[in-house]
C-alpha cells in the first residue's frame, strides 16, 4: 500500500506484506536505497492493505487483509503506538479504510463482506455496523471527492457504488450503484493506493 500525505509535503507512508509501515519524508528528492522511518511497532504481521491520513499526519489509520489477526490499527500520535480497533468487526479482511472527513473518531472500511462504519474508534470497544444499503460482497477500496461529499466503493463483482456522506453528526451513507454514462472528470480522494 502507498499513500501520499496531504498534510506534509513530499511525504509518503509504504505499507508492506509482511505487516510493516514505513514513513518516507522528501519523497522527492530520496536516493534510491535510502531508506525511511519505521512506524510499525506493536504492529501484527500480514498483508498491510491500506494506510490513510485523518485530519493531520498524528491520525493514521492501518487496514490488514487477513484472517486470524486483529485488521484495523489506529495511531493518534504519527505512528508512534497502535491500538487494535476491531471491536465487533467479524473476522475477515479489510482491504481499505478512511476516517470520516474532518473527524478521526469516525470511519469507513472497505472489508470481505461490503462497507462497514463506526462513529466511535475506541479500540477494542469500537462497534462496527455493516451499512445496510450495501451489498455484501467484497470491497476493495474507497474514494472520497471533497467537492460534493462523495465516496465512492470499489467492489470485486458489483461494480462501482457512491454515496453521500452527510455532514451531519452520524456516519451513515446510503450507497447506490453507479451507473455508467456520467462525464464527470472531478477526482476523487483518500489517499491509499493499492
Amino acid at each position: 500500500a502507498v499513500s501520499v500525505s496531504p498534510h506534509t509535503a513530499n511525504r509518503i507512508y509504504l505499507g508492506t506484506d509482511n505487516g510493516r509501515v514505513v514513513q518516507v519524508d522528501g519523497a522527492n528528492t530520496i536516493a534510491s536505497g535510502s531508506a525511511g522511518i519505521n512506524i510499525s511497532t506493536g504492529l501484527p504481521a500480514g498483508a498491510l492493505s491500506c494506510i490513510n491520513q485523518g485530519t493531520s499526519d498524528q491520525n493514521l489509520v492501518a487496514v490488514y487483509s487477513n484472517y486470524g489477526i486483529n485488521n484495523v490499527w489506529i495511531s493518534t500520535n504519527g505512528g508512534t503506538s497502535w491500538t487494535a480497533s476491531d471491536g465487533n468487526l467479524p473476522n475477515m479482511p479489510v482491504r481499505w479504510a478512511m476516517f470520516h472527513p474532518g473527524n478521526n473518531t469516525k470511519a469507513y472500511i472497505a472489508t470481505e463482506t461490503g462497507v462497514w462504519e463506526t462513529d466511535l474508534l475506541n479500540g477494542a470497544s469500537t462497534v462496527w455496523t455493516a451499512n445496510n444499503t450495501f451489498p455484501n460482497i467484497r470491497t476493495d477500496m474507497l474514494e472520497y471527492r471533497p467537492l460534493d461529499g462523495t465516496v465512492a466503493a470499489a467492489t470485486h463483482g458489483r461494480g462501482l457504488w457512491t454515496a453521500v456522506i452527510p455532514t451531519v453528526t452520524t456516519p451513515d451513507i446510503q450507497f447506490q450503484a453507479a451507473i455508467g454514462g456520467s462525464t464527470e472528470t472531478t477526482s476523487f480522494t483518500s489517499g491509499c493506493r493499492g
